[in-house]
């Protein structure tokens, strides 16, 4: 009630707004289908009767909306799907599920060793408990979009009845076998400046604004089964949670 709140509303609605509000409804409508090339900018500008640099700053809020995306040399496409986004009552790794697009290719490397203290703390577990530590990289395209760094205790690997020799075994455990043996879920999102042990495998200068969640993962007696920590570049995610 003791906060001063000044309006700078001067009443004029940029010009955009009505090219935007109309590709929007097309879009929506699916005039422009899923995955499907936008037309160039000239037959856009024709089409709706407006300059190329109108256009152009409707273009720009589309693509901030994730409704489109720009591809170097190849064009704007449409990226609007209606049924993207994770309901709540799935836990999931959200580099996977919520990338936009198809992760072609990951690549893991795991070790073991003692829990850092850190690890000790969000997950309850002990100095002496062994922890399984992998780092992940995930590919779209032949481009490193993500990358994660996964910790689980050791008694929940072999709970699990996985054989860590075998290639497979071990990307399904750190990918998807932790996320469904998880109960419940806790996650914090922040943007963060890319530091060394990220760009080395995001292959981005350090300060790059990068998204970063952590997700700890509890199993049914809400003990903490998983730490993950995911790093994933703004312009290849739509971070979308069903409520």
């Amino acid at each position: 009630m003791n906060k001063k709140i000044t309006s700078l509303n001067d009443n004029k609605i940029p010009s955009y707004v009505s090219i935007y509000n109309q590709i929007y409804s097309d879009i929506v409508d699916g005039v422009y289908k899923n995955g499907s090339q936008l037309p160039s900018e000239p037959v856009l500008a024709e089409k709706y009767g407006v300059s190329r640099n109108t256009l152009r700053q409707a273009l720009t809020i589309l693509n901030e909306d994730h409704l489109i995306a720009k591809q170097q040399g190849k064009g704007t496409f449409i990226t609007y799907d209606p049924g993207r986004g994770v309901p709540a009552s799935r836990i999931v790794n959200p580099v996977i599920e919520c990338a936009r697009r198809e992760i072609t290719e990951i690549k893991i490397s795991y070790n073991y060793g003692p829990p850092t203290e850190i690890a000790q703390h969000r997950l309850g577990i002990r100095v002496s408990e062994i922890v399984m530590a992998s780092n992940n990289v995930y590919y779209s395209g032949g481009r490193p979009i993500g990358h994660s760094f996964v910790q689980i205790p050791v008694r929940y690997v072999n709970e699990l009845d996985v054989d860590l020799n075998n290639e497979d075994e071990a990307y399904a455990l750190v990918n998807r076998r932790i996320f469904e043996l998880a109960s419940s879920a806790e996650l914090s999102f922040k943007v963060v400046p890319a530091e060394d042990n990220v760009t080395a495998f995001l292959q981005v200068e350090n300060e790059t604004p990068i998204i970063y969640i952590e997700e700890i993962l509890y199993g049914s007696q809400k003990e903490g089964i998983a730490r993950c920590k995911f790093y994933f570049l703004p312009e290849d995610y739509d971070i979308n949670f069903r409520l």
